[in-house]
């Protein structure tokens, strides 16, 4: 062959390579890949590659003994990985809500749900007048801090007066009964038994998430001016644990 001929077959040869190899690289940056090839072409030896993406993977008993027996080292395991020890997983317990209150001076025996947040953005309350509304998103009865609060309605058309209508006749020093789900009594004193004016209310101390603890129970008072208001007032009773 010629050196014209064999300078043509290497001209058309290079180009075809060219094209492959573009064609390759096409595919592969349209398949996500394309960072990856360029990495895999542009690296001299398989130990200069390293895992970018995705978290390291423990080695498991199997992999491990193969890649002790092969002398090979998994790529998902790097001097950067984390390895945690599982007993030290802390496991959150389960939640045990309030479900009952008693209030012995006044007369008082109340059961108890929890809620949430109501449409209005308010404090939500069970209809019905003889059960109190636990506000599950704050502390709860027996926690170290924070104030663990119940609320009800006083009345209401459907199911008449209800037992909270007592609740302003409460007298500091007396005592509350809490009782949990899972039968456990907790016992609180009475400190302050006040009346606000519901623009008035104090709820960043009545809800408030830290602190000492406190529970806080309240309910309405004062006239009924109706409408989205309805009582002009909030009676709220605040009580400390009572120390075993």
């Amino acid at each position: 062959m010629s050196p014209r001929s064999r300078a043509l077959v290497a001209l058309v040869a290079s180009v075809a390579l060219l094209v492959g190899s573009g064609i390759a690289w096409a595919v592969s940056r349209n398949a996500g890949l394309g960072s990856d090839l360029e990495q895999v072409t542009t690296a001299r030896t398989a130990a200069e590659l390293k895992v970018s993406r995705g978290p390291a993977r423990p080695a498991t008993a199997n992999t491990a003994g193969q890649e002790e027996s092969s002398g090979a080292t998994s790529p998902w395991v790097t001097e950067e990985t984390t390895r945690i020890d599982a007993t030290e997983i802390v496991i959150a317990e389960p939640v045990v809500p309030p479900n009952q209150m008693v209030i012995s001076d006044v007369g008082v025996d109340m059961s108890v749900i929890a809620t949430g947040v109501a449409d209005d953005g308010q404090m939500e309350l069970p209809d019905d007048t003889s059960v109190l509304g636990w506000y599950k998103f704050g502390a709860r009865p027996g926690d170290d801090q924070g104030s663990a609060v119940l609320a009800g309605h006083v009345d209401s058309f459907e199911y008449g007066v209800g037992p909270l209508a007592s609740l302003p006749a409460v007298q500091p020093g007396a005592e509350i009964s809490i009782a949990d789900a899972d039968g456990t009594l907790l016992r609180y004193q009475v400190v302050s038994v006040q009346r606000y004016d519901k623009v008035a209310l104090p709820v960043d101390e009545i809800f408030r998430p830290d602190g000492p603890h406190q529970l806080a129970v309240v309910t309405c008072g004062g006239r009924y001016i109706g409408g989205a208001v309805g009582y002009e007032d909030n009676i709220v009773v605040l009580a400390e644990p009572v120390a075993e």
